[in-house]
Formats: structure tokens, C-alpha cells, sequence
């Protein structure tokens, strides 16, 4: 197990929301909202460094990073989607739109070179062309609540609907191939995550745990708990699996990141 944080008092982090990866360079990347910056470290949790785009990044929330070094960042404090080209030092600051509405971009995600964004004001997931135009959308017509989490495995987008506790996989096209309603072991869930062994693992923020299903929705087991110490969590935000097949668990009261192997 391994944790990412900042020791400095002072400067711990403040607030983060997301991990992303860089498996080439073997990297993590935390989010870190409240200080408006990027925090990277090594495969085995050194940390490297504070990335603030000369401090013109405002409350980033989360990223991914291209092939080519470039970086995708979504930032709450001004509704934008963020290309930062670090070898060319250029920021640009992006506004989408659906027709004459403003998109609201959430979480981001990267496949096959194409952007994938949650728009947390629809609930719904877009695909974008090369010029962030909208290319294909996904969502459910009938849920409660909109979509609130996503993730790329494999040929599908998994979608994570947290007021009807389901999980939606889409097809290419955009259109449900398959619907799963999670038990009511879970109550307020807000994040998923698809494991090695295609397990599907949520994320209960109520509970500050993670519950695990098979790949038919049955309850397999439920791991961490409400704390400061080992194995707990406080006010935990996101689970991803890293590129070595951990599981990365932001925990935003605790200001940190727990990594935790198979």
C-alpha cells in the first residue's frame, strides 16, 4: 500500500478530487483542487513535484495526459476544459457547448486518442471531435438523476447513475448494452472503478468504503472504513485503477491518495 501525499506543513493537500496516470514515465498525478495545482509522484509514491501552470490554474478538479505529453484539464473555477502543451508553454482555456448551452465539464477520460467528458449539468457523458465539438453522447433518459461517474474499459463506457444505484454500459453508438442494479448494500455511491478480473468496484462516499461485484452485480465484499488511519478514509472522492493494477482511492479529508494492491 502506498499514499500520496504532501508531508510540508503546511502544504499538504488541500482538498484533491482525482488521480491520473502517466504509464510510460510510471507517474501519478493528484488533483488538488483546493491549491489549485497538479502534484505528481513516482511509481512508488516519492513525491516529485507541484505543478501550477504559473499559477494559472483555477481549482482544477481532473485530467488526463496524452501520448505526446500534452495534458487535459478540467477546471471548476472557470468552466473549462484546458490544454496545457508544457514543452511549448501553452495554456488554452476552452468553454464547450451544446448547441446555446454551456457544458459543464466533470470528469474526463482519454481512448483511442478521443476525449470523453462528463457534463455534470445534463448527466450525461460527450465525446468529443479534435475541434471539442460534440461527436456522440451517452445517457439514460429515464434515471432519477443524471450520470455521476465513468469509465473507459475495454470497448465500453461504464457510467455509474448514484439516486437509482445503477451502472449503465454503453456501446459505441451510445446506446445501452447492458444495465446493472447494484443492492442495497450500497447507499449514497458517487464513483466506480473496473478491476483486472472485470469486477466492478463502487465507491460508497456515505460509508467511506468501496463495495465489490462480480460481473453479474452479485455483493462479493466491502473493504475500508470512516477514519484517519490505515484502511480508512474520510469523505473519499474517486477510485481508479492505476496502469499496474492498484487501486487508487482519493480520500479528500484525510488530503491524500490510498493505493492499495490486489
Amino acid at each position: 500500500e502506498l499514499s500520496l501525499k504532501v508531508d510540508q506543513v503546511g502544504d499538504s493537500l488541500y482538498m484533491p478530487s482525482a488521480v491520473a496516470f502517466d504509464k510510460q514515465s510510471e507517474r501519478y498525478y493528484v488533483i488538488d483542487t483546493g491549491r489549485s495545482r497538479l502534484v505528481s509522484y513516482d511509481r512508488q509514491g516519492k513525491f516529485l513535484r507541484a505543478f501550477t501552470a504559473n499559477n494559472q490554474l483555477k481549482s482544477p478538479f481532473d485530467m488526463v495526459r496524452l501520448d505526446n505529453g500534452q495534458l487535459w484539464v478540467v477546471e471548476k473555477g472557470r468552466n473549462s476544459l484546458t490544454l496545457i502543451d508544457v514543452a511549448a508553454k501553452k495554456i488554452e482555456h476552452n468553454t464547450l457547448k451544446d448547441g446555446d448551452s454551456l457544458v459543464f465539464p466533470d470528469r474526463i477520460a482519454v481512448a483511442k486518442g478521443k476525449l470523453y467528458v462528463l457534463d455534470r449539468a445534463r448527466g450525461q457523458v460527450l465525446r468529443l471531435a479534435p475541434d471539442l465539438s460534440i461527436e456522440q453522447r451517452y445517457g439514460c433518459s429515464d434515471c432519477s438523476a443524471g450520470l455521476a461517474d465513468f469509465v473507459l474499459a475495454g470497448d465500453s463506457l461504464l457510467a455509474l447513475e448514484p439516486r437509482d444505484k445503477k451502472v449503465f454500459r454503453f456501446r459505441d453508438d451510445g446506446t445501452i448494452s447492458e444495465e446493472l442494479k447494484l443492492d442495497d448494500q450500497v447507499e449514497f455511491p458517487v464513483s466506480l472503478a473496473v478491476g483486472p478480473s472485470e469486477f466492478l468496484y463502487i465507491l460508497d462516499r456515505h460509508q467511506n468504503s468501496v463495495l465489490v461485484y462480480d460481473q453479474s452485480g452479485v455483493f462479493r465484499y466491502s473493504f475500508l472504513a470512516t477514519g484517519q488511519s490505515v484502511n480508512h478514509v474520510y469523505f473519499a472522492r474517486q477510485i481508479r485503477f492505476d496502469p499496474w493494477e492498484r487501486l487508487c482511492v482519493v480520500d479528500e479529508g484525510n488530503g491524500r491518495v490510498e493505493v492499495f494492491s490486489r
